[in-house]
């Protein structure tokens, strides 16, 4: 709660010294600051002594803190201006005697000490909040890596895991040799992933570019849709799969193993997200409107809400849905990155209190969009 407390007084802090208002609003504090302390003097006996006095410095030293230097000068110079308006007796029109003009001259100079001394303070409270700032963005980016590096290795650490076992049992009852060596040939795709992710991460640890590296090629989407369904199949036996998928091969132009990446993110987001023993369907098609392939994942669970559609897609969002979920509301965002750097896109397709589709679009590989297109003309 204190830290809490703390971060909130940070904020405040921040908000009140930033340079980010216009200067007729920094200005105007100035001025208004300065109409409030005349009329303040004017109005209770106390304050509304003969001369300058250090009240009226207040309007100087806030807005010099707050606003800078400039919005503090103008402070001086209305401050001055009250200090000589009560220097007689109030409502009484005399000159001033050479005294108070001394007086009034030195107050003048004395606002400017103040006004120069305030815009210090204020620019080394700038320097220190935003050296915080600075630090607090970099606790977040290491936050942000861990649950990077956590989230993206767990696929296929799990799958890796999942086929090594495979092909453990396979060898203790004396299975054909064929389904070991398919086990086996599985699992160095893993290691091959887990490679590749781990020199995407320490990418990112190590420079600022966050962009994951996209190595397009040839790829059977409903081929990749199969090989994750059955990943998803040996990690967790919790849900049936249901793959509904075209007899001809779906060619599109991907990242092999960033195409992996979506598809576990996003059957393994249906399956934590649906109540255990309902089924998660995944289907691919052609779409009739546009030259793609699609991927789309459906479930069973409680959907997403109206207002979170779009925010699930955000770095560390999670929907109300995942309450009691585990998870670091990372997998669509990457997920979404991923598809658009290969060029296609990622989309909540529909979802409803009985479930939710997410729709993965691939543009299509250049021989598999002209047999498209041949097949469309004859007809």
């Amino acid at each position: 709660m204190l830290r809490r407390l703390g971060d909130t007084v940070f904020e405040l802090s921040l908000r009140v010294l930033w340079p980010g208002p216009a200067w007729p609003q920094r200005y105007a504090l100035a001025i208004v600051l300065t109409i409030a302390v005349g009329a303040l003097k004017l109005a209770v006996p106390p304050f509304g002594e003969r001369g300058p006095d250090l009240f009226l410095t207040i309007p100087v030293a806030v807005s010099a803190v707050v606003a800078g230097f400039g919005p503090a000068l103008l402070a001086v110079l209305g401050a001055t201006a009250v200090a000589a308006y009560f220097t007689p007796p109030a409502f009484e029109l005399r000159l001033i005697s050479r005294l108070d003009a001394l007086d009034l001259f030195a107050f003048f100079v004395e606002g400017l000490v103040i006004a120069v001394l305030g815009a210090g303070l204020r620019g080394a409270l700038l320097r220190a909040l935003s050296s915080l700032r600075r630090q607090q963005e970099l606790e977040r980016e290491r936050t942000a890596l861990f649950a990077t590096v956590q989230h993206e290795l767990r696929n296929p650490l799990a799958a890796l895991s999942g086929q090594l076992e495979l092909a453990s049992r396979y060898a203790a009852r004396d299975e054909p040799r064929e389904r070991v060596s398919d086990a086996l040939a599985s699992a160095r795709v893993q290691v091959s992933r887990l490679l590749r992710l781990t020199e995407d991460l320490l990418l990112i640890a190590t420079t600022p570019d966050t962009s994951f590296r996209i190595d397009a090629e040839r790829v059977d989407l409903r081929a990749a849709v199969e090989a994750a369904a059955q990943r998803a199949r040996v990690a967790a036996a919790t849900h049936a799969l249901r793959c509904v998928l075209p007899d001809d091969a779906i060619e599109v132009a991907a990242d092999p193993a960033r195409l992996d990446q979506i598809l576990d993110n996003l059957i393994r987001n249906a399956m934590r997200f649906s109540p255990a023993g309902t089924t998660v369907e995944i289907t691919t098609a052609r779409s009739q409107m546009r030259p793609v392939g699609v991927a789309r994942v459906r479930d069973e669970g409680p959907g997403v809400q109206p207002g979170e559609r779009d925010r699930i897609f955000e770095r560390f969002v999670r929907g109300a849905a995942s309450h009691g979920v585990s998870g670091s509301g990372i997998g669509l965002y990457v997920s979404r990155e991923l598809a658009t750097r290969m060029g296609g896109r990622l989309v909540l397709e529909d979802t409803s209190t009985i479930g939710t589709v997410f729709a993965l679009e691939l543009p299509l590989a250049a021989a598999d969009e002209r047999n498209r297109h041949e097949a469309t003309v004859v007809a």
